[in-house]
């Protein structure tokens, strides 16, 4: 696994502190491999949540969880350079006459999908 993986990986768990992750969708196959799907409203999350599922799933067998793969997905309606611009142009638009800027983003932007497996520690 490239150490950039690895990094991000640990990126991912410290920046995500104590925050409470929602499981994913945890799909088990044969000889302790599994796959997890989340979705959630940042990339960041959709990881953390996908990680999180991994841990949890493994730790209830009293194993620990080896990633595999991973892929992230961007889902939303507009790219999510649009919605970024979108967003900005809100910002200036509705500041000056005090509204609340509306949020163009979904809680279900983002999709993981990865491949783990439990092994012994």
């Amino acid at each position: 696994m490239p150490q950039n993986l690895y990094i991000t990986f640990i990126l991912t768990a410290i920046l995500s502190g104590c925050a409470t992750h929602r499981m994913g969708n945890v799909i088990p196959a044969e000889n302790n491999l599994y796959q997890v799907i989340s979705i959630e409203k940042t990339e960041e999350a959709a990881l953390a949540s996908a990680l999180y599922s991994a841990e949890t799933t493994c730790k209830q067998r009293q194993l620990r969880h080896i990633v595999l793969s991973h892929k992230t997905e961007y889902k939303g309606i507009v790219s999510a350079e649009a919605g970024e611009a979108i967003g900005k142009v809100l910002d200036i638009i509705l500041s000056e006459t005090g509204s609340k800027t509306p949020d163009v983003s979904g809680d279900n932007d983002y999709r993981t999908t990865m491949q783990f497996k439990c092994e012994s520690n």
